[in-house]
C-alpha cells in the first residue's frame, strides 16, 4: 500500500492506514457481493435505525433511499419520526428524509418540522413505460416508424379492451 507522509516535529502525518483499510474492506466486500462499497457502507448505516423504523424498511414500506437518510437521525428523532409516520400514515419520500436530516444536523428539527414536512403532499408516482425497440421489432416488419408502431399498439390494446368488455357484460 503507498502512503504519503510528511515529518513534521517528529510526527508523521498521512493517510490512515486503519481509514485506507476500512474503505478498501468495503469496496471488496461490495465487490463479491456485486454492489459498490458505498452500498455496504450504506446497508452498515441501516444498523443505526430504531428497530420499529428497521421493520418499516424490512417490509418495504420505507425505501433504502430514505431509510439511509433517517439512519442518520437521532433516536429520539426517529423515535418523533415513528410516531409522525404511525399518525399520519405516511413514510418519507427521499427529499422528505433529506430536509429531516439537513434540519437535524442544523439543530432545528423538532416535532412541529417534521410533522409539516410530513404531512406535504407528495408527487403522484410517475405511471410511464418504456417499451424497448429491440424487443418490439420481432412484431413489426421493418418499414414501420416508431410512431406507426405506437399507433398500431394502442388500436390492438383498444381491440382488446372492447373484447374484454364484451365477454364481462355476458
Amino acid at each position: 500500500m503507498l502512503l504519503a507522509f510528511e515529518k513534521t516535529a517528529g510526527r508523521t502525518f498521512g493517510t490512515s492506514p486503519k481509514i485506507s483499510a476500512k474503505f478498501q474492506s468495503d469496496d471488496s466486500i461490495g465487490d463479491e457481493a456485486g454492489v459498490s462499497g458505498n452500498t455496504v457502507r450504506n446497508y452498515i448505516a441501516l444498523n443505526n435505525l430504531i428497530p420499529e423504523l428497521m421493520e418499516m424498511v424490512d417490509e418495504k414500506k420505507i425505501a433504502l433511499s430514505p431509510a439511509y437518510q433517517i439512519a442518520a437521525l437521532p433516536k429520539e428523532s426517529q423515535e418523533q419520526l415513528f410516531d409522525t409516520i404511525e399518525s399520519e400514515q405516511a413514510t418519507p419520500s427521499l427529499s422528505q428524509a433529506q430536509r429531516l436530516r439537513k434540519l437535524s444536523q442544523a439543530g432545528e428539527l423538532n416535532e412541529d418540522t417534521m410533522l409539516s414536512i410530513m404531512m406535504e403532499q407528495k408527487k403522484p408516482e410517475r405511471n410511464d413505460i418504456t417499451l424497448s425497440g429491440d424487443k418490439l421489432k420481432k412484431y413489426f416488419p421493418r418499414s414501420y416508424s416508431p410512431k406507426r408502431i405506437e399507433e398500431t399498439i394502442f388500436k390492438l390494446l383498444d381491440a382488446w379492451l372492447k373484447k374484454r368488455q364484451r365477454e364481462n357484460s355476458r
